[in-house]
């Protein structure tokens, strides 16, 4: 499970059923894991952000049939109080560090 602002983001279906009895709050959509990056969906599965190799948390939206990805608030992530609040919680979510940059796993 992931946690930005807040708000958690499940990385399976049973981590949003399990979010239902737990007193910490409900998840409010999903989240996957890839090899340089994490995507945040809705519950409805629609894509809303992109957190990328570097720890920057995009909002994704599609434009003429394609992903366009900016520095909007993600309305599913709220604003964030501070930029070293944001910069910490995307750092955490990071594994692996090299020379090119941070990577997850």
């Amino acid at each position: 499970m992931i946690t930005l602002n807040g708000k958690k983001f499940a990385e399976n279906d049973n981590e949003i059923t399990e979010s239902l009895f737990e007193t910490g709050g409900t998840c409010v959509g999903y989240a996957k894991r890839y090899s340089r990056r994490i995507n945040l969906f809705d519950l409805q599965h629609t894509k809303v952000g992109v957190i990328n190799r570097e720890c920057v948390l995009g909002c994704a939206s599609i434009v003429n049939g394609r992903w366009w990805y900016s520095y909007a608030d993600i309305d599913l992530v709220g604003k964030y109080e501070s930029y070293m609040q944001e910069r910490n919680e995307l750092e955490s979510l990071a594994t692996r560090y090299d020379s090119s940059g941070a990577f997850f796993n």
